[in-house]
């Protein structure tokens, strides 16, 4: 079946739609932390920006290890293979459960020398270390959402999954202003300002609501997902095998990845206190955009393995070319809208001048490397994964990363003593080369395989 030249975005925005709404919410609402802890000080800012790095890394293996469940649930959901959705569902949870336990319990017991890999600044360890302590249980609970939201958007139940993290980040913003600044009535304190140790408190409820409502909600809707215990627990010798070769790489793409990533703020720390603040901002401000790029790679990779798993291949070739050039064109014009971003800064930031101009630089180059990275996060996600091509697909996504520009960062910070912006585009050299090693390989068509 020919694919007519632009009947692929009805479908994609469709799917894309709820997704798009649910990372937005979630980075508005952590643009929102960032502001109300930015009331606070740059120390705060940067203790709450270098607390969730371990966070973000154990984020990246949770999603590391649905993406790989997600690679056999769009394809099985395209047989209509329900006991192996349920198999792949079981799979995601337990391995989810013990990445998360792990990563809890080393926040909890070995907070300061987690922060020390980034930061020198003993203050910024110290507060950043209570942060972790507090927040740390909320990751059992991320990663038992992340798992159920997957196979639910896998199986093409996208509401249930935008509804529950739509709850959560409300919950999320009014506990952090409560708990953060606390409440005053008629000069009586209601309710104690507990400062970064409020906002980590607020995280940890909201996790718990956002899981509540996808678990319980997939149940109350018998939802496909929605199997008995004992079905999650069926997977032979036979389809653990299988799951691990295709899903491990994923889950290690992920992890390097997402400590690369946090590599990167380790860099800028070293670079100062301001320098990493006015990174943090930078990132909390271009997360409002990016989303879009995200919800359709993620949509991408449901529609191209809805579509192999039906044995359209060739459909799902063009699918994969027309979504890929679609997305990047779209990223350059959305680069363009977060640079007028940077003029509200000075209004919603407590933060040195110094730290508002270098967050604006930033925003700036960001801006402008959108279109880079909405194409290597749709051809990493949404094409190479969902055609089982994940090998090839961890040596794009990390490959350059270590081999390449984060060498070339630490040289800038260490060695050369380059300036901030400078350092940044030593970094950058690692989204330009992925582009073009992704472009020949989706040109090659070598990336498609049935399950």
């Amino acid at each position: 079946m020919k694919i007519k030249s632009k009947s692929f975005l009805i479908p994609l925005f469709t799917i894309a739609f709820p997704i798009i709404l649910q990372d937005f919410l979630s980075s508005f609402v952590n643009m929102l932390d960032t502001i109300m802890v930015g009331q606070l000080g740059a120390v705060d800012i940067a203790a709450v920006g270098l607390g969730n790095q371990l966070f973000f890394v154990m984020s990246l293996g949770v999603y590391g290890i649905a993406s790989g469940g997600q690679i056999f649930i769009a394809q099985y959901w395209g047989r209509k293979d329900i006991k192996n959705i349920n198999k792949t569902t079981g799979m995601m949870l337990k391995l989810a459960l013990c990445f998360t336990v792990l990563f809890a319990s080393v926040s909890i017991l070995f907070p300061e020398f987690c922060l020390s890999i980034y930061s020198k600044d003993i203050e910024v360890i110290r507060r950043g270390a209570q942060y972790l302590r507090v927040v740390a249980p909320s990751y059992l609970f991320f990663g038992i959402n992340v798992s159920f939201a997957a196979s639910c958007r896998n199986t093409e139940h996208l509401k249930l999954p935008a509804v529950a993290t739509i709850t959560s980040v409300f919950v999320n913003a009014l506990l952090n202003y409560l708990l953060i600044f606390g409440v005053n009535i008629g000069g009586v304190q209601v309710i104690k300002a507990h400062g970064i140790i409020g906002a980590a408190v607020a995280t940890v409820i909201s996790r718990i609501v956002e899981a509540f409502i996808v678990v319980g909600g997939a149940y109350a809707r018998k939802y496909v997902i929605a199997a008995p215990i004992k079905n999650f627990f069926g997977a032979d010798k036979g389809f653990i095998k299988k799951y691990l070769k295709i899903s491990l790489p994923v889950l290690l793409n992920e992890l390097l990845w997402g400590s690369g990533i946090s590599m990167q703020s380790s860099i800028f720390a070293h670079s100062g206190t301001l320098v990493i603040a006015s990174f943090n901002i930078m990132n909390s401000i271009s997360n409002l955009v990016y989303p879009i790029c995200l919800g359709c790679g993620n949509a991408t990779a449901i529609i191209i393995g809805k579509t192999i798993g039906e044995g359209r291949l060739e459909d799902a070739k063009s699918l994969a070319r027309k979504q890929c050039g679609f997305i990047a064109a779209m990223a350059f014009f959305l680069g363009f809208l977060i640079m007028p971003l940077a003029k509200l800064m000075p209004f919603v930031f407590k933060v040195e001048a110094e730290v508002i101009s270098m967050a604006t630089v930033f925003i700036i180059i960001r801006g402008l490397m959108f279109s880079f990275d909405a194409f290597n996060m749709t051809s990493v996600v949404g094409v190479f994964r969902s055609g089982g091509d994940t090998l090839f697909a961890l040596f794009m996504d990390v490959g350059f990363m270590w081999l390449l520009s984060l060498p070339l960062g630490w040289l800038a910070v260490l060695v050369w003593h380059l300036p901030y912006w400078a350092i940044y585009l030593c970094i950058l050299t690692e989204p330009i080369c992925k582009s073009i090693v992704g472009i020949i390989r989706l040109l090659s068509n070598k990336w498609l395989r049935r399950l």
